[in-house]
Order: C-alpha cells, then structure tokens, then sequence
C-alpha cells in the first residue's frame, strides 16, 4: 500500500512484511491472504497516473 501513496521523485521499494502475530488477521491466510497477494502485486504495476486516481477515488468513497 505505500507505494500506492508514495509521490517522492525516488520510487518506493517494497519490504518483506513481517508475519501476522494473530491468526485471526485479515489477510493472515486461506482466500483472504491470496486476495492481499494478487492485490500488492497489481498495486505494484500501476503507473503512478493510475495510483493517483484510485488514491483521488478512494478519498471520495470515503468522505461519503
């Protein structure tokens, strides 16, 4: 998700995220942790024009 915000000139690397400490984490297994995957992965090939609109959409949904 940080390189889904990141707008610094050098581009945003990933890091190796750490192991959930509870098995009842959204994302920590099963169909939801595949979900997160696909999810980082597609996120990580946006162009920063796109990330930039999902970011400007996402504010919009949640401001109601």
């Amino acid at each position: 998700m940080y390189r889904l915000f990141h707008d610094g000139e050098v581009p945003a690397t990933l890091s190796k995220l750490k192991p959930p400490k509870d098995d009842d984490e959204f994302g920590s297994r099963g169909a939801q942790a595949d979900y997160l995957s696909k999810l980082r992965r597609l996120l990580a090939k946006m162009k920063s024009s796109d990330q930039n609109l999902l970011l400007h959409m996402a504010q919009k949904v949640a401001r109601g």
